[in-house]
């Protein structure tokens, strides 16, 4: 019998804001089990007027957000149309997470931009999108969403962790499928980096420089959160609110330096089976001294095992695309154990639409 192949564009937006992830995938199911080929990626990378819009979105008046939400679909699409026309692809289904702009699960609110309607009528495609917010009215985190595509597309591992703007981790090795937003990584990172006129501290060096500092390291790991029994998640104003404000009076150096010590720290202390196999993956991989920090504070015999540059780019992206497809199908695609909602669901808008 042959096998039915879907081939489909996932698009990410993620919170460092520094540009869209773009992979074309072929997904299958053979005998029970998901597999995919990465066939084409792409990163798209924002100017510095569409970062800085996205950096203040959450603080922006209901109408100037409405107008960035529209701007947002329409890079999203000329990004996608160009990508279709380089690689001379035809996917059935475009998967966009957009951008998340708003997210307070105690308030069931959550809010993605970057217009479907405008990325559906400009790619005359179908387009999943809206992953989280049925999630979050029915009481979950919304948040993390990736450990769903984890546990079918990367099951040999025991844990999968993302260093993006936020980490977040899969834990799938327990019963239940467990996963929750670990730390604040790039976010911190990148706004510390650009304070010194810099995009993103390359390599870790300026960090390898700074001084630790241990009563910051200290106050850092004593933020509540990290108190918080899962599921939980982070956002951008979470950390605003409760890291920023520890983090004055230092240097930028010395900022970057012990909250690297930070995350590899809780990155670490998140693990809780000895001797696991754990995948890193996402931007902050990139970052030699805090992979350098990431073993240091090793002190359980982890094997942390780093992909190659496509897998530590375009996961995410990967895996949007996979959920995407199961909303599609009607299959489930976020698990209850990750978000603590009352039920698993299949979530996800889809949109057709022939505006222009």
């Amino acid at each position: 019998m042959k096998i039915k192949k879907f081939n489909i564009i996932g698009v990410m937006s993620g919170t460092s804001c520094d540009g869209l992830d773009i992979a074309y995938c072929s997904y299958w199911e053979n005998n029970g089990s998901w597999n995919y080929k990465l066939k084409n990626k792409s990163f798209a990378a924002y100017n510095s007027i569409m970062r800085d819009k996205l950096l203040k979105s959450s603080k922006l008046s209901s109408y100037n957000l409405k107008k960035l939400d529209n701007e947002l679909g329409e890079l999203i699409s000329e990004s996608i149309l160009n990508f279709i026309k380089q690689n001379s692809i035809k996917p059935s289904l475009i998967c966009s997470h957009g951008h998340t702009v708003l997210h307070n699960p105690k308030e069931k609110i959550t809010l993605q931009i970057g217009n479907p309607l405008i990325i559906s009528a400009k790619t005359k495609m179908k387009v999943i999108s809206n992953f989280r917010e049925l999630d979050v009215l029915s009481g979950g985190q919304g948040a993390p969403l990736v450990p769903y595509g984890d546990k079918k597309l990367f099951s040999e591992y025991d844990y999968c962790i993302n260093i993006g703007g936020i980490v977040n981790i899969s834990n799938l090795k327990s019963k239940k499928l467990i996963a929750y937003d670990v730390c604040p990584a790039n976010i911190i990172l990148n706004k510390y980096s650009r304070a010194m006129g810099l995009e993103y501290d390359e390599d870790g060096i300026i960090a390898s420089k700074g001084n630790k500092s241990n009563s910051l390291f200290t106050r850092l790991n004593e933020i509540s959160y990290y108190s918080q029994y899962g599921p939980k998640s982070l956002d951008i104003n979470l950390i605003e609110n409760k890291f920023i404000p520890i983090l004055k009076g230092y240097s930028n150096e010395d900022i970057l330096c012990t909250t690297t010590h930070h995350i590899a720290y809780q990155i670490n202390k998140s693990i809780i089976s000895k001797k696991s196999h754990v995948l890193l993956t996402g931007g902050g991989v990139f970052n030699k001294f805090l992979l350098k920090k990431i073993r240091s504070y090793n002190k359980q015999d982890h094997n942390f095992f780093v992909p190659n540059s496509d897998i530590i780019s375009f996961k995410e992206a990967i895996i949007f695309g996979y959920l995407g497809l199961l909303r599609y199908l009607k299959y489930k695609n976020i698990a209850k154990s990750v978000t603590g909602s009352r039920y698993s669901s299949s979530s996800g808008i889809i949109v057709e639409s022939k505006l222009f």
